[in-house]
């Protein structure tokens, strides 16, 4: 299967590359890569994205190591990429036509791994336009978690993915994450695989991404 080539794309500080998934009118769906700049994890996202794109779904994945710096995986801040996150669904989201953007604003998911998996997290707690969330194996600090987590409010619904093996992220704070979360949460565990998207997770991300389709549809009168 082909993966798309990297494009450039216009954000308010500058050019930023994203790979562009499936149709762009179907529901939209951004996925952020881990904290180091290497090819193998700015490409973890692809195969999810392939699968999602088969189902329907407008899938962008940024390349933050591309970007201006105030993008950059050790500069930008929880609430720049929330504001980013908007940005991108306000230019880039082809399911709310834009002659209806002033009654309904387009909705998204933010899936995310490690640093995305925080970034995915701040999107959920601070914009309204975020749905559902999913952290691959989320790299907080006790002090972040306890500060974002408990910010993501209903209706909003995550999925937490952790593997057993990983050193970087341990299994025990998946347990602790999910306490501080107080939205309906879905977990699931790999037993290997490390610090890593593994194979595995495609199909709960899949099923988890599919219950939460319906919320992309909004009543008001267009």
């Amino acid at each position: 299967e082909e993966i798309p080539e990297w494009r450039g794309i216009t954000t308010p500080h500058g050019e930023l590359k994203v790979r562009e998934f499936g149709p762009h009118n179907g529901p939209l769906i951004i996925a952020v890569h881990g904290m180091f700049d290497v090819q193998w994890i700015r490409d973890e996202w692809n195969p999810i994205a392939l699968e999602l794109a088969k189902d329907g779904f407008h899938v962008l994945v940024p390349d933050f190591h591309s970007g201006p710096t105030e993008y950059r995986p050790k500069t930008m801040q929880n609430e720049d990429f929330a504001k980013l996150a908007e940005d991108l669904a306000h230019n880039h989201d082809g399911f709310v036509p834009s002659r209806y953007r002033t009654k309904a604003s387009p909705r998204m998911i933010v899936m995310g791994k490690s640093w995305g998996g925080r970034m995915a997290a701040a999107a959920a707690a601070y914009s309204d336009q975020v749905i559902a969330a999913v952290l691959v194996s989320p790299a907080f600090t006790p002090k972040i978690a306890q500060k974002l987590l408990p910010e993501i409010k209903a209706p909003v619904k995550v999925a937490l993915l952790m593997v057993e093996d990983d050193t970087f992220v341990k299994i025990r704070r998946g347990e602790k994450f999910r306490n501080m979360l107080g939205v309906e949460t879905t977990y699931f565990t790999a037993p290997t695989g490390g610090h890593r998207i593994v194979d595995e997770f495609t199909e709960p991300i899949m099923k988890f991404v599919d219950g939460v389709r319906d919320s992309f549809a909004q009543n008001v009168e267009l």
